[in-house]
């Protein structure tokens, strides 16, 4: 739960950074207010923020760190998720990983506890929850499966 916080309080601030960034159409412009290409590097207390920029938009890797560990990497394509996207603990252990296209839920998606633990397998097609959803107690027994038909 305090992980789950901790990610709406980044989201959060994360929106805060770029709005001091981005034009108002939410295009990242240089010096010269020409379209920026690079790297965006964003701070803002114990948050950092690192994104590559193509002609604006977020476009490559991006990296959110707190306190100076990293807790969130993945990708933008076009200014949107894509690809793998993992999230770890404070103590640098795999706590998510996601994945997307093009913005879109896609795939298998895992949640797992402190100790490294399967806590949630949640499928998506195309951003729509699919197949069987499970979750696992802190023994490891199946607490729980739901299955979603895609529509």
């Amino acid at each position: 739960m305090k992980n789950l916080a901790v990610l709406v309080f980044c989201l959060l601030i994360s929106n805060a950074f770029n709005a001091q960034k981005l034009n108002d159409k939410g295009l990242y412009l240089d010096e010269n207010n020409n379209l920026y290409t690079g790297v965006v590097t964003l701070l803002k207390e114990n948050l950092k923020q690192e994104l590559e920029i193509k002609n604006g938009i977020a476009n490559g890797v991006a990296n959110y760190y707190h306190n100076s560990i990293l807790f969130e990497t993945g990708k933008f394509t076009n200014g949107e998720k894509d690809n793998k996207w993992e999230r770890f603990n404070t103590n640098g252990t795999t706590s998510a990983i996601a994945f997307y296209n093009l913005g879109k839920k896609t795939g298998t998606w895992l949640v797992f506890d402190e100790s490294g633990k399967k806590r949630f397998e949640m499928n998506y097609s195309n951003g729509e929850k699919t197949g069987t959803w499970t979750s696992w107690d802190e023994t490891g027994a199946v607490a729980s499966t739901k299955v979603y038909s895609a529509n």
